[in-house]
């Protein structure tokens, strides 16, 4: 511990003789990170519960900020909730009082005595930081960041003179999400680019001893959560339907389109649909796809928690003016909802505050659960099924859903799931005739990975 007690002194004096040095001691990961952090352009701290991941980022955004030239950072976390009671509470906590010079909290600047401007951001909206320009970023829980705001935020890294670097720290968001394919994958083939420390929640010698117990016997060993959240593994999770989904890009074999590819993977002429699931402590989840009647592509989501129906009909609207512009003046037909009979009425009658029908109409699509489970993994495998990187949510969501109690063929877990059942309604109500595939006629509790195809499929039966 005295080489990291040394190291915090030599970089986190503030570089003037006026206020007191900061002593922090640090884990051996989290000294691995910030060794890399000077090494690399861009970092990665990803860990279980507990692993020191916010203490550690603020420790590099002193470290960074801290230095003899004044500098100008950004520290983000996805929401503003999340940015005031965790990530700038403990910034508060570790930062000395006599290091900084101003702080407008109206503002969310804070002003080093060196002169260094810290910037604190929530990261909902990406294109309110398209005017900064920056030296370096911190994103807390960047698991839960959108790759177009890290994107963003890589172009703000343009200031004259700068240090021009950026990290994130969080729980791991499994093997799909962006971060594994930037500080995974990207990492292999760029590590003078990308670079990742992962730890485990038992690694941290300053927690209780009860706590990783407690999440051993509460997660159980070997679980995916327990793989995560302790052991901060970027692990899939046991019982998921579609296995065969590949986060990939579409140039690379992948399920993944950009928007310009959208028109180029028909053979005929597409139609363009929409999908919706209904929620309110859910979220109400909508989707946009076009098919030609053979392959189906959704190219844009809308996904949010509470608000009327009014207002979810005009935030719907509003994206697809956007697709007008995109693709085209086209037609979209009927909406496939679920059977949520009261919003689907509400959906189709909603108005705005002109009294100008703003509603759509509405068709429920069939409840297929299982065959329509299917029928998207048939989708996936025969290469007819595409989502955008405009859909995050979608992305983030699919590979993760499973059956209940991880039993393949068990009723799907209702949890985080919300695009994916806008995946079978689509799917359901445009091509269960086009293509055959092993229909859900029996009881589950029999001969279960043939019936849903998990192992042993054969795609042209």
């Amino acid at each position: 511990m005295a080489t990291a007690l040394a190291r915090a002194r030599a970089n986190l004096g503030l570089h003037t003789r006026s206020v007191e040095p900061l002593v922090l001691e640090y884990l051996p990961k989290q000294l691995v990170f910030m060794r890399n952090c000077d090494e690399v352009r861009y970092n990665a701290y990803i860990g279980g519960f507990g692993s020191g991941k916010t203490h550690v980022l603020v420790h590099q955004a002193l470290r960074m900020g801290g230095g003899a030239k004044p500098s100008r950072g950004l520290v983000g976390a996805p929401t503003y909730k999340m940015l005031e009671d965790t990530t700038q509470k403990k910034f508060f906590d570790i930062c000395p009082p006599s290091w900084i010079a101003e702080y407008s909290k109206s503002r969310g600047i804070l002003t080093l005595r060196n002169g260094t401007e810290i910037i604190f951001r929530s990261l909902e909206r990406p294109e309110r930081l398209s005017g900064l320009e920056l030296d370096w970023f911190d994103l807390d829980e960047v698991g839960e960041v959108k790759e177009d705001t890290f994107k963003m935020l890589q172009g703000r890294l343009r200031r004259p003179g700068g240090i021009h670097k950026g990290c994130g720290v969080g729980n791991p968001a499994g093997p799909t999400h962006w971060t594994y394919r930037y500080f995974v994958e990207l990492a292999k083939k760029h590590p003078e680019v990308y670079r990742l420390v992962q730890a485990t929640s038992y690694e941290n010698a300053f927690l209780p001893k009860h706590f990783t117990e407690d999440m051993d016997i509460s997660f159980g060993v070997g679980t995916v959560y327990h793989k995560r959240y302790v052991l901060g593994e970027f692990a899939a999770f046991e019982g998921a339907y579609w296995v065969n989904f590949d986060s990939r890009p579409y140039d690379e074999g992948g399920h993944k389109l950009r928007m310009d590819q959208v028109m180029g993977v028909f053979t005929g002429i597409p139609h363009f649909g929409k999908v919706v699931d209904f929620g309110f402590e859910h979220p109400l989840a909508c989707l946009w796809y076009a098919t030609d009647g053979n392959t189906i592509v959704f190219f844009d989501e809308y996904v949010q928690k509470h608000g009327l129906i009014k207002w979810h009909c005009l935030q719907i609207r509003e994206h697809e003016k956007q697709h007008q512009e995109l693709f085209g003046t086209h037609l979209l037909g009927p909406v496939y909802t679920d059977h949520e009979a009261v919003s689907r009425a509400e959906f189709s009658a909603a108005k705005d505050d002109a009294g100008n029908s703003i509603g759509f109409d509405c068709i429920p699509s069939e409840k297929r659960v299982m065959e329509s489970i299917l029928l998207v993994q048939t989708l996936f495998g025969r290469r007819k099924l595409f989502i955008t990187d405009k859909c995050e949510t979608t992305l983030r969501q699919v590979p993760s859903y499973r059956a209940k109690k991880d039993i393949v063929g068990e009723e799907p877990l209702r949890e985080d799931e919300d695009t994916c059942a806008c995946l079978r309604y689509a799917c359901w109500s445009e091509l269960q005739y086009a293509m055959t595939f092993r229909r859900y006629d029996t009881a589950y509790s029999t001969a279960t990975d043939d019936i849903l195809g998990i192992t042993g499929v054969n795609y042209d039966n």
